[in-house]
């Protein structure tokens, strides 16, 4: 408790494994060259310019290929309908991602303000004599437990209720509130179900 291989194997060894990761599912894990997938066909990363002939280590100079069409490419100079395909798809690609990441970014912030709202409430309740107040103790996973209950359905202001329901218990001791407060919401979330499941029942029989 607290407070709230051969010379082009070791060229690809070059590339990290995140890149790898990236290339390999931009191309939906197939050979652009002949289109066979694992497990059928062993899978790697080639450069489209070869790095013999200046290609770099970028996404957009990069594709899945299988050791076979990888092995006969060689130094070759590639296809230009290739090159135009590999950075047409590597753009989409860096335009996805950088979507994902903003996805991601306000969800993270969401969640840190769901957060705040629920440290603000708590530290709010103190207990002790007048010249002794002390804050209740939370678990040290207690952003897990508020994520956890909200991901179940359970409304902020609801859970904020919950707190002063646990505040109220004074038959409970101070290092125990979180956990009864948390049991409280959690019986809130089983009502939540229950009338879920009573609308659906309600709709069917219309």
């Amino acid at each position: 408790m607290r407070p709230i291989g051969s010379a082009r194997q070791g060229v690809t060894n070059q590339l990290s494994k995140r890149l790898r990761f990236e290339v390999f599912r931009r191309d939906n894990h197939a050979c652009r060259y002949c289109g066979a997938t694992a497990p059928e066909a062993r899978l790697t990363i080639d450069h489209v310019v070869p790095v013999a002939l200046g290609g770099a280590h970028e996404p957009e100079n990069l594709l899945t290929a299988c050791s076979e069409c990888n092995s006969g490419k060689s130094a070759s100079s590639p296809d230009a309908q290739i090159v135009a395909d590999v950075s047409a798809d590597a753009l989409r690609w860096g335009r996805a991602l950088a979507e994902a990441a903003r996805i991601l970014e306000r969800e993270y912030q969401e969640r840190c303000d769901l957060h705040t709202r629920f440290a603000e409430a708590w530290n709010g309740w103190t207990y002790g004599s007048k010249y002794g107040q002390r804050c209740f103790l939370v678990d040290d996973d207690w952003e897990h437990s508020v994520d956890s209950i909200l991901a179940s359905g359970l409304p902020m202001e609801v859970l904020l209720e919950c707190i002063r329901l646990a505040m109220a218990a004074n038959h409970v001791r101070p290092d125990n509130r979180f956990r009864y407060m948390c049991g409280i919401a959690w019986r809130k979330v089983g009502e939540l179900r229950e009338i879920a499941g009573a609308l659906l029942e309600a709709d069917q029989e219309t």
